[in-house]
């Protein structure tokens, strides 16, 4: 019997110019090879959510972010040899608080920023793309002017 290993991961729909920041994962990754997400990451023990988002989008992108508050919530399993990461991702609507360039990290191999209406032009999966969506249909819904 597998090992099944839980995590609370992390997502951030940074959005900027009425554009969301998504990144694509290097075709060497073990998993999800050359997909399109956004800039996530596990939360450590004892982190706070909102500090580990800080942390990761910092590392993954080189940008300061806040945090305006959170978008959804999914679940994934990923099946690896020898065991099950069952995860739970939870996502935030993010302002960028610094107009630094996007640094990427080692995990990534490239980055853009798109509209609603591109979303389907990039291979990203479904729940991501429903949490994309879901943050242009708040920033609209809430006439956010920040974004």
């Amino acid at each position: 019997m597998k090992k099944i290993i839980q995590k609370i991961v992390l997502g951030a729909v940074i959005v900027k110019d009425r554009k969301v920041l998504i990144l694509q994962r290097h075709e060497n990754e073990e998993t999800y090879p050359g997909m399109w997400e956004l800039p996530s990451g596990k939360k450590e023990n004892f982190e706070s959510s909102e500090a580990s988002l800080v942390r990761e989008v910092r590392e993954e992108s080189g940008l300061d972010i806040e945090v305006i508050m959170p978008v959804s919530v999914f679940d994934y399993q990923i099946d690896k040899p020898d065991e099950i990461c069952d995860s739970t991702q939870i996502n935030f609507l993010i302002t960028v608080i610094n107009n630094k360039d996007v640094v990427l990290s080692d995990e990534h191999q490239a980055y853009t920023w798109i509209t609603d209406e591109q979303i389907d032009e990039y291979n990203i999966t479904n729940d991501t793309k429903d949490v994309i969506r879901k943050a242009f249909e708040i920033i609209s819904k809430l006439n956010l002017e920040v974004f």
